[in-house]
């Protein structure tokens, strides 16, 4: 008798331990988190991949078209894991957006943030953890228009 329950014990923490070892991968380690806004909205995001390391805040604009198409500028933004982002709308166009986060290896959500009245402009900011080399898909939403530009970890 006494060994059925030492057995379920140990298949328990089998199964216990293969799922924390499946959620160490690059997929389980990409991260999206709203971030307190910071008090400057940092520099320009790089549009490239320097190899140095970069500020830990960055500010992307949100621009729109004639039509109200918004789009991102830079429209590639390269990071190190762990930075805040800001992305902000143009100070003589406030219109409100939203964010929407993909994972593209696994095409899992991430997060959806909504933008807030900062300053007289919409702004929201976040902070972006993941792998080198991995790739965040967003959408940015406003004006019932969505684009899809990208945040890559250096």
């Amino acid at each position: 008798m006494k060994t059925i329950p030492s057995a379920m014990a140990v298949a328990a923490v089998a199964a216990l331990t293969f799922v924390a070892g499946c959620s160490t991968g690059k997929a389980m380690q990409a991260s999206v988190a709203a971030a307190r806004m910071p008090a400057a909205d940092g520099e320009v995001c790089p549009n490239r991949n320097n190899g140095a390391k970069g500020p830990m805040t960055v500010y992307i604009d949100v621009q729109y078209a004639p039509d109200g198409t918004p789009s991102a500028v830079p429209n590639e933004c390269y990071i190190d894991s762990g930075a805040t982002i800001v992305w902000r709308d143009p100070v003589d166009r406030t219109t409100a957006f939203n964010l929407v986060f993909s994972d593209t290896t696994t095409g899992r959500e991430l997060a959806q943030l909504k933008a807030a009245s900062v300053a007289k402009r919409y702004k929201l900011s976040a902070t972006l953890s993941g792998e080198p080399g991995q790739q965040f898909k967003y959408g940015i939403q406003a004006n019932g228009k969505t684009v899809d530009p990208a945040v890559i970890i250096k």
